[in-house]
């Protein structure tokens, strides 16, 4: 959703004022403009920031306090494994034998040793996008005003460095395994296709064919760096700018018909509407978290196995 798309929700909600008492008529304007911001606010995050280009200093700030969380949750935890191991630990456990699973159906025992490091994703991923979750709280550092409660991930630099991690991971890992030979796999298929061909014919083609395969593979490891960015960020931006306009329209329904308010329908609507948000909150940061470190498994698995 655009800055577009979010102007056309305003204009499609103003027609309310029209007819509203005119008592609400600046409560709904405020509420219209809360919309606005609350939707606005996490698109300033797809382009690139000021000072610095491509920085923003609230991303960074709560990128590094999550990386703290972790590396001290890690710490702690790490000293408290026991032959018994309790609820915390089970749990842990079980993640990392769901993950240990989905690696050997990937890519068989030898991507196996590498779930500790592709795990890290799955947990820090699943933070971020849960830190999202806490109510904002704006701190001022430095004359700017910072949002101490969005996701790293809503911001696409996060999600490009990320991508870019998991890239490289596969190919030191392809590069490891193979070789000098993983290299080969960049001019895949020409080895089963220029066998078709007659000697006289194969020495011809050899060369262009080799530049198109080439080029070919490239553009679709570029693809991969692309689509973990966007899916990760897209996702959790467009749920951010969802909840912003639904929050803002329960302000307008508060300026429209105040007295309904009182009510314990109400009430209990509301708070159902509230742990809604919250649960799809959760379900998609999980879920994200989870589609990600599986892509960075299943691309480990073929370069791996690269000669298959």
């Amino acid at each position: 959703m655009n800055c577009n798309a979010i102007e056309a929700v305003m204009n499609g909600v103003s027609f309310l004022v029209e007819g509203a008492p005119e008592s609400a008529v600046g409560a709904i304007a405020s509420a219209m403009d809360k919309i606005s911001t609350l939707a606005k606010e996490p698109l300033e995050y797809v382009g690139l920031g000021p000072g610095f280009p491509g920085v923003h200093g609230d991303t960074v700030f709560v990128t590094w306090i999550i990386i703290a969380v972790c590396g001290i949750a890690a710490f702690l935890i790490g000293r408290r494994l026991e032959v018994v191991p309790g609820v915390v630990q089970s749990a842990l456990e079980a993640v990392y034998s769901f993950f240990e699973e989905l690696a050997e159906g990937t890519g068989g025992e030898r991507v196996k040793k590498y779930v500790p490091f592709v795990i890290s994703f799955f947990f820090f991923i699943t933070i971020s996008n849960l830190w999202g979750l806490v109510p904002p709280l704006q701190i001022s550092v430095g004359g700017e005003s910072f949002s101490m409660f969005m996701p790293p991930t809503r911001d696409v630099n996060t999600t490009l460095a990320l991508a870019i991690l998991s890239f490289l991971t596969f190919q030191v890992i392809g590069f490891k395994e193979g070789g000098l030979r993983y290299l080969l796999h960049y001019f895949h298929p020409l080895g089963s296709i220029l066998p078709g061909f007659s000697k006289p014919l194969q020495a011809v083609l050899i060369v262009p064919l080799s530049i198109f395969f080439l080029m070919i593979n490239i553009i679709e490891e570029v693809a991969r760096v692309m689509s973990l960015t966007m899916r990760l960020m897209g996702n959790i931006l467009g749920e951010h700018i969802v909840s912003g306009i639904l929050v803002g329209l329960v302000f307008i329904a508060a300026a429209l018909a105040p007295n309904a308010f009182l009510g314990w329908g109400f009430a209990a609507g509301a708070d159902m509407f509230a742990f809604v948000m919250q649960f799809m909150g959760v379900l998609t940061g999980v879920v994200q978290g989870f589609v990600f470190t599986l892509l960075t498994l299943s691309y480990i698995g073929l370069a791996v196995n690269f000669e298959d």
